[in-house]
């Protein structure tokens, strides 16, 4: 072999390796300067994960305190399945008997693609103690939350309820939702190659904010009269359903709001749609004799009459527009103050045809009527209040005894306290405040007026007409609280069933104590009770009764006049 020859190889030689370091060198400029950031940020990829932090939902109280609503500290139990999927069936068959799941299901998940995978939610405390004891790498705990309601059905169709997003649905729940609900943060965590947690990167994280909590009007204690008076008359009555409000006529606070059929609020999923429905905003019917108040303070306010205004009640039978309208009684001459408390329908109707359709019309819509009362709770209806050109020929007689209108119980209650309270319409107030967990004021809630329908002078007469109405010459003698003056109206309405009167009826009274300044009013409405027994005053008066009689002695609410013998034996005893 020539020199030539070796100079030739020994060039080509250099020449590849010159070739080689170059390629190496280029290498490392493309992995350490030009990609240096997308290697690194899929470096920091496969090392962190990120883990979400769910913000504790808001607690909801009544007006005393009392917790109605609040969050449960549980766990969602996570892995990651790049790291499991290597020795997934061993896994799986450790954690199937503390999960109580398939093991077979779980390795599936601990197998499948990506980083992240929930193997189950709503894990205690100390189950989630025993999965760490066993030092599964790839093993993540989440926070999670699990609404709990100590009461159960108690206050039910006003608390509400969330779904499993712990998103409101219904109730203040839904109603106040953006309030409640917190903030959800994150975590990030940085993890070796064998999947165990080095740190936890907390500059790089947001922290959840808990949420807000809301205290409503309701007071637990009256709730719980209520619903067992309620429960009492169903039992008694066999309604098919059932209503009871008490507020405070000053103020339109909700003390209590109880509806029949209920639900636990625990498990609303098992309840059907019927029984969670909220009927004191939601059901509306004809709301009978009650309504009587409407025209009778609108005739009383315009000085159309007067309360010693005598009408003749035709000895209960009267022919208007070729149809005759009936008393339930046979009634010659009565005064304006008699047509109340009596509950004559034939005098009703004719104040009413003295005040005129366009004059009643007007006092409908003064009170309140064919509009939402503003409480703000998801499902309340307008009921129905039809526009004058719509009225025919009897409507001016019908309307005044409360047919050929629909209303919602808490429709009915607040135009009461409207002739109680010296004539002002309230809005109904619900939710009290709204606070942080340091008892910060978020949102404050104040009572509010929304219209004047009739003047203080009116609603004075009105009063003392209604206060004879829970007497022996009353509808509602069974009604009378003993030792409290107490002014109401029953109610008695037929049912309509396709479009036809029914013997089926609502049986309401509603009524407010002291009468001369209200502290409380109460509605009590009976959906077609059974047993012979249908008249307002007899059936709902007497659960009245009961409701009062329980309330002004737990409110410390003095009575008026002296308690009657046995009443004064009882309270000594």
């Amino acid at each position: 072999m020539t020199t030539g020859t070796h100079k030739t190889r020994a060039l080509m030689v250099v020449t590849c390796l010159s070739l080689a370091f170059t390629a190496l060198a280029g290498r490392l400029v493309q992995l350490h300067v030009l990609r240096h950031g997308e290697l690194s940020a899929e470096a920091a990829k496969n090392r962190e994960l990120i883990v979400q932090r769910q913000g504790r939902r808001g607690e909801i109280r009544d007006c005393n305190g009392t917790l109605l609503a609040n969050s449960q500290s549980l766990r969602i139990v996570c892995a990651d399945p790049s790291i499991t999927v290597s020795n997934a069936a061993a896994i799986a068959d450790k954690l199937a008997p503390l999960l109580k799941m398939d093991a077979a299901v779980l390795q599936t998940r601990l197998s499948g693609p990506g980083r992240y995978v929930r193997l189950k939610q709503k894990v205690d405390e100390e189950t989630v103690q025993q999965l760490r004891a066993l030092k599964i790498k790839g093993l993540v705990f989440e926070d999670q939350y699990h609404r709990s309601y100590p009461h159960a059905t108690l206050a039910s169709h006003v608390i509400g309820f969330v779904d499993s997003e712990h998103r409101g649905v219904q109730g203040i729940e839904a109603a106040m939702n953006q309030y409640l609900a917190g903030t959800v943060g994150y975590e990030v965590i940085e993890r070796d190659r064998k999947g165990r947690e080095i740190r936890a990167l907390r500059e790089e994280g947001i922290e959840p904010r808990d949420g807000y909590h809301v205290v409503l009007t309701l007071d637990a204690v009256i709730q719980h009269i209520a619903e067992s008076e309620l429960d009492r008359a169903m039992a008694e009555f066999r309604p098919h359903a059932g209503a009871i409000i008490v507020t405070r006529p000053k103020s339109g606070e909700i003390l209590a709001m109880s509806s029949r059929p209920t639900f636990d609020l625990n498990d609303p999923g098992h309840a059907p749609a019927d029984a969670r429905r909220n009927r004191c905003i939601s059901d509306v019917a004809e709301p009978g004799s009650t309504f009587k108040v409407v025209n009778i303070s609108g005739a009383l306010n315009d000085g159309t009459v007067r309360l010693n205004d005598t009408f003749h009640c035709e000895n209960g039978a009267w022919l208007y527009a070729g149809r005759i309208l009936h008393d339930a009684h046979p009634y010659g001459p009565l005064t304006v103050e008699q047509i109340l408390f009596k509950s004559s329908n034939i005098g009703a109707a004719k104040i009413a045809v003295k005040m005129g359709s366009a004059r009643l019309y007007e006092y409908i819509h003064r009170f309140g009527f064919g509009r939402k009362t503003g409480i703000g709770l998801p499902g309340e209806v307008s009921g129905i209040a039809h526009p004058l050109n719509r009225w025919t020929g009897l409507s001016i007689t019908r309307i005044p005894m409360g047919h050929e209108i629909a209303a919602t119980p808490l429709q009915m209650i607040m135009a009461m306290n409207a002739i109680g309270n010296g004539g002002r319409l309230m809005k109904p107030l619900i939710v009290k405040r709204v606070v942080d967990s340091n008892g910060q004021v978020i949102v404050e809630n104040h009572p509010q007026q929304v219209a004047q329908p009739i003047s203080p002078v009116a609603s004075a007469m009105m009063t003392a007409a209604l206060r004879r109405v829970p007497t022996p010459d009353g509808t509602a003698p069974k009604a009378a609280v003993d030792g409290y003056d107490v002014a109401g109206k029953t109610g008695t309405a037929q049912k309509i069933e396709n479009g036809q009167y029914v013997r089926k009826y609502y049986s309401s009274f509603i009524g407010y104590l002291p009468a001369a300044d209200p502290e409380i009013s109460i509605l009590v409405s009976l959906d077609d009770p059974s047993g012979g027994a249908y008249y307002g005053g007899s059936v709902s008066g007497p659960v009245f009764r009961r409701v009062a009689e329980k309330v002004v002695e737990y409110l410390g609410i003095p009575p008026q006049k002296p308690l009657t013998d046995v009443k004064r034996l009882a309270s000594i005893q």
